[in-house]
């Protein structure tokens, strides 16, 4: 049987991030993927450095919310960038209705501002709890945890025993390429046991939609089967091929490229599990 995922995103229309990231890699898993659309991202076009964000009323997304979870019978449930407080907590309401499992990436922005605390308290009482697995970056595990920046793997196994003592069952704190050292390291923390993952930083390139991608790549593996360990190792694979091929544009950030362990798999990307 088919899986079937839903994403609850930003539309980025770069291509590489937000729902149309989201939604290429449940392809690549062979799932059904439909999105719920809580803003759009655009770029000036005589000076592509500079983006503007427009949020969807808060009604107008919860309509789509409901519209989803009425149409379709998910197996798993994504979200991004949430865009306000009447939207993240009409999703909290849902979650705890359908009991779905959840991959929470901590977009920690709200309507109106650029602030990365306006929806840190709210996340951590109303969504982190319900997260199958959260997966926030070094500077969304710090302020989730509510510690100094983070600029260690030690400093990402304290964040993540936090954010799993504020409820979520399993955290994935990203650290990627902001780490200093020739390895991107992500860890794993489900309670217990902390596992590191490390692959060798494959380019030097800024590339977009890396962190929704391995979110929504670790969904769309709980969803067709894999166990979580397993889901967020074959994620971290799948994206680590996607910036070996990144493709160039005209904003200085590449884009992600969602098929590449498929179509053009890199001889340099390798994933050791301690």
């Amino acid at each position: 049987m088919t899986a079937k995922l839903l994403t609850i995103a930003g539309s980025d229309v770069s291509g590489g991030a937000g729902l149309e990231a989201d939604l290429k890699m449940f392809e690549e898993y062979g799932a059904f993927g439909t999105a719920v659309v809580t803003c759009i991202v655009t770029f000036d076009p005589e000076d592509s450095f500079n983006h503007a964000i427009d949020f969807i009323e808060p009604e107008v997304v919860n309509r789509q919310l409901a519209s989803a979870l009425a149409i379709h019978r998910f197996d798993a449930i994504k979200s991004g960038m949430l865009g306000s407080v009447d939207s993240a907590l009409v999703l909290a309401e849902d979650l705890k209705d359908n009991q779905l499992p959840y991959v929470f990436d901590p977009v920690l922005v709200c309507k109106g501002s650029g602030s990365m605390v306006d929806l840190r308290d709210l996340f951590v009482e109303n969504l982190v709890p319900l997260a199958t697995v959260i997966t926030p970056n070094l500077e969304e595990a710090a302020v989730l945890a509510g510690i100094d920046p983070i600029d260690s793997v030690e400093g990402m196994i304290e964040a993540a025993q936090i954010i799993h003592g504020q409820g979520a069952q399993n955290v994935v704190v990203k650290g990627g390429a902001r780490l200093a050292g020739e390895d991107a390291i992500d860890i794993l923390f489900d309670g217990q046991t902390v596992t590191t993952l490390r692959s060798r930083k494959v380019n030097d390139k800024l590339v977009n939609g890396a962190g929704c991608s391995f979110a929504s790549s670790i969904a769309a593996g709980i969803a067709t089967g894999l166990s979580i360990p397993d889901a967020v190792v074959k994620a971290k694979e799948t994206v680590a091929h996607g910036i070996a091929a990144s493709l160039d544009n005209a904003t200085g950030v590449s884009s992600l490229l969602h098929p590449a362990a498929r179509t053009t798999p890199s001889a340099e990307v390798a994933v050791t599990v301690s």
